[in-house]
């Protein structure tokens, strides 16, 4: 019994050491990432578990906006040490960035396409109470030899809850290169939808009514498609959950989805409760 006590001992403490190195290692490197990569970044801790989670608690980014998040688990991350991992895991608890409470511009495409009256802005946002955004996030990445599909997770409170699917073809180092097969956002509104549009209609000097009813008579002038506007009215109206699914006619790669008009597109929008 004494002898099973102090292999379990000795295991314990090379185990012990080993992690304390690693966790030291990882420091080393991210440092070196973030130097080499100039990203404006800081973190209280990096460590690593025995099951192969990295865990970064405390990071701050400061390169164009502020994001502060308390914890970032990564899965798996021993795969990374021999090849391109087939499953990745990402969780990101405890995300807030601080919304920009400083006057802007409408975006010019908006002004141009006449979309201003239906636009809102940071500020705007600050100034009806929305003073951060709040979140946890996860990212769940499958490589099946050709494909990379992509599944994320934003629970964000009080601006509602994402879900956003892609799949890709054709894998490469660069992003623009590799092929959309699909995309499809699904959002589940927690009562943004009506504050922002009640905030619109008081802007505009109309009632909530009447501003939808003008927006989704200036998108079926613009994109003369019945079942879009009448899913998006039903949304504007009562529905809680939004689902957009878009698909290339045939999977392209991104470079050239650029240039493509809308019509190219297989688009279908639902709203539901």
């Amino acid at each position: 019994m004494k002898k099973i006590i102090i292999v379990m001992m000795v295991l314990a403490t090379i185990l012990g050491g080993t992690k304390a190195y690693l966790d030291h290692q990882l420091h080393v490197e991210l440092n070196k990432a973030i130097i080499n990569n100039q990203v404006a970044v800081e973190f209280s801790q990096i460590s690593s578990s025995l099951l192969g989670q990295v865990i970064i608690n405390n990071l701050q980014i400061n390169k164009y906006i502020q994001i502060y998040i308390d914890k970032i688990i990564l899965s798996n991350a021993y795969q990374f040490y021999n090849k391109l991992p087939e499953s990745i895991s990402v969780n990101l608890e405890g995300v807030k960035i601080p919304i920009n409470k400083k006057a802007q511009q409408i975006p010019l495409i908006i002004s141009t396409l006449g979309y201003a009256p239906y636009y809102i802005s940071l500020k705007e946002l600050y100034n009806l109470g929305y003073v951060n955004i709040n979140a946890n996030i996860s990212l769940a990445i499958e490589l099946q030899k050709t494909k990379l599909s992509f599944v994320s997770t934003i629970n964000a409170n009080e601006f509602g809850k994402f879900i956003i699917s892609i799949e890709f073809n054709r894998l490469s180092e660069s992003f623009n290169t590799m092929e959309l097969v699909s995309f499809q956002l699904k959002y589940f509104d927690n009562d943004l939808v009506n504050k922002v549009l009640s905030y619109l209609a008081l802007r505009n000097n109309k009632t909530s009514q009447q501003l939808r009813q003008k927006f989704i008579t200036k998108l079926n002038k613009d994109i003369r498609q019945q079942n879009i506007t009448n899913n998006l009215q039903q949304f504007l109206k009562n529905s809680k959950i939004l689902t957009i699914d878009l698909q290339p006619k045939i999977p392209m790669d991104i470079n050239t989805l650029k240039t493509l008009p809308i019509q190219n597109f297989k688009l279908q929008i639902t709203a539901s409760n």
